[in-house]
């Protein structure tokens, strides 16, 4: 038996989670995520989801609860439950494994919305991957709000981030479009 946690504010959608794999999945989320994407689910069986809503925001807000929760169930769960942490960070993993429960990371892939981010900094990933789960009427279309949104987003991942540096990272990649009236999004989906 399997129990997941989703650091929903990392992954931004539950696409490419098999449900069926679960007993129990925690969700977390914080107040930068109003709705919950489940994606095309297929639940076959009985299966227990627990929405955890956060209402601070901070630099691993979330990674400090889902810490929380996975040592509360380490040790009040049977041995034989097995932990897997479904996000794009890596985190406690490898500590929770020393302690004898089986824990793995599990990072799901939608192959319908990879993006060429090969050669792009990891702010920059972060911003294109969170642009494709931002609605489309509701994407920043100025320079400077652009510009504010990225630097918001970006905040967990560095202290010292140049919103501006990204932005020009995105136009040279040709995945953002940044003309005199606005800005226009061209995310490229690998074939």
């Amino acid at each position: 038996m399997t129990w997941g946690f989703v650091d929903y504010e990392n992954m931004g959608s539950l696409k490419g989670v098999e449900f069926s794999k679960y007993q129990k999945l925690y969700i977390f989320c914080g107040p930068r995520n109003p709705n919950i994407k489940l994606g095309d689910v297929v639940i076959n069986e009985f299966l227990k989801i627990e929405i955890i809503k956060l209402k601070s925001i901070g630099a691993n807000n979330l990674d400090f609860h889902i810490a929380y929760y996975l040592g509360k169930f380490s040790e009040t769960a049977p041995k034989e439950i097995k932990f897997q942490v479904i996000s794009k960070d890596n985190g406690l993993i490898s500590h929770i494994k020393k302690t004898g429960r089986s824990c793995q990371k599990f990072t799901p892939t939608d192959s319908s919305k990879k993006i060429i981010t090969s050669k792009l900094s990891l702010c920059a990933e972060l911003a294109v991957e969170r642009l494709l789960h931002t609605d489309g009427r509701k994407r920043p279309r100025k320079e400077k709000s652009l510009i504010n949104w990225i630097a918001s987003q970006c905040r967990g991942v560095s202290k010292n981030i140049n919103a501006e540096h990204i932005l020009i990272e995105l136009v040279k990649a040709d995945l953002v479009i940044n003309e005199d009236s606005g800005i226009k999004y061209s995310l490229k989906k690998n074939n």
